[in-house]
């Protein structure tokens, strides 16, 4: 049976839905991609959730009703559906998933971080050993490719028969390709968690809420943080603590559901609606004809010029 669907105002969803896409813009810039690169991406993304809304409501999926639901020309869709297809057959059509299950190494440090186990470890042993930690997530690892790899990522110092946590490592630097396959996978499904709890008339509503204060002092806000991280440290501990045995029991049974529970936290300074863009001088269309007749080749008398219009 397919859910209701609530009416929802196309206008102001956009509106929304830009203010939704500035950090997302800016971290295309800062990593090079611009608008030509982005639109031509958006087109296959827009495609490929057009065929998965079509399947939800049970409708022929042709080159027609996806170019009307999805607003791409028929040409762009007969291209891309091959795309499509393609990453369907090569396992690459769910990519929050692929995005969203930690690597080993990041599995080891939360269980780490989540136990309340000390920072530094004996390497082996039955009782609270990086061994048994490591067994704990996995067994088809050895220990002492474990530590390797976390001693390359800089997570962990190994001294003789002893394991050290290094806290701060644990935090990805942002140039890792973890730490942003990290930050899709979590942010499209706060999104689409979102997104279901608004458009979606299931009576099953999913967690999706948050705190805002402002008017408060950078002080404040350092309080607040640390709070927020102590908090998180007691919530991730029991999440993993109760999630683990089901996870062990569900698994073998053929479980076929995944959950992400997350908490992030912000701040910034607060700042006017103030327009930053560059402003545009009343007099720039004369000062352009101006600038035609004028035969001047001084490199500064051109810059000058420039910087006005």
């Amino acid at each position: 049976m397919v859910s209701k669907k609530i009416k929802l105002d196309p206008q102001l969803v956009l509106k929304q839905t830009l203010i939704i896409m500035q950090p997302l813009i800016l971290w295309l810039l800062r990593s090079g991609v611009r608008h030509p690169e982005f639109s031509v991406a958006i087109k296959q993304v827009f495609l490929e959730q057009a065929s998965q809304e079509l399947t939800r409501l049970g409708v022929k999926q042709t080159d027609s009703a996806l170019s009307l639901l999805s607003g791409l020309h028929r040409k762009d869709v007969r291209s891309l559906i091959p795309v499509l297809q393609q990453l369907v057959e090569s396992g690459g059509d769910r990519p929050r998933e692929l995005l969203g299950k930690p690597t080993l190494p990041s599995q080891i440090m939360t269980r780490w971080l989540a136990s309340g186990w000390q920072d530094i470890l004996p390497l082996t042993g039955d009782n609270r050993s990086f061994e048994k930690l490591v067994r704990q997530v996995s067994s088809d690892v050895h220990p002492r490719s474990v530590i390797n790899e976390l001693e390359r990522l800089g997570m962990i110092e190994v001294d003789e028969q002893q394991v050290r946590l290094i806290r701060d490592a644990f935090v990805p630097d942002p140039s890792m390709v973890e730490a942003g396959n990290l930050l899709a996978g979590s942010t499209a499904d706060h999104l689409a968690a979102g997104v279901h709890n608004l458009s979606d008339m299931n009576d099953h509503k999913f967690l999706e809420q948050s705190v805002f204060a402002d008017g408060l002092t950078e002080q404040s806000i350092i309080e607040l943080e640390n709070l927020a991280k102590a908090l998180w440290l007691q919530v991730m501990s029991s999440l993993i603590e109760a999630a683990v045995p089901l996870s062990d029991k569900d698994e073998p049974n053929g479980g076929d559901q995944r959950i992400r529970i997350g908490m992030f936290c912000y701040s910034e300074p607060i700042h006017s609606n103030s327009n930053t863009l560059p402003k545009k001088n009343k007099n720039n269309n004369n000062e352009m004809i101006s600038n035609k007749n004028n035969k001047s080749s001084d490199p500064q008398s051109v810059a000058k010029r420039n910087e006005t219009s």
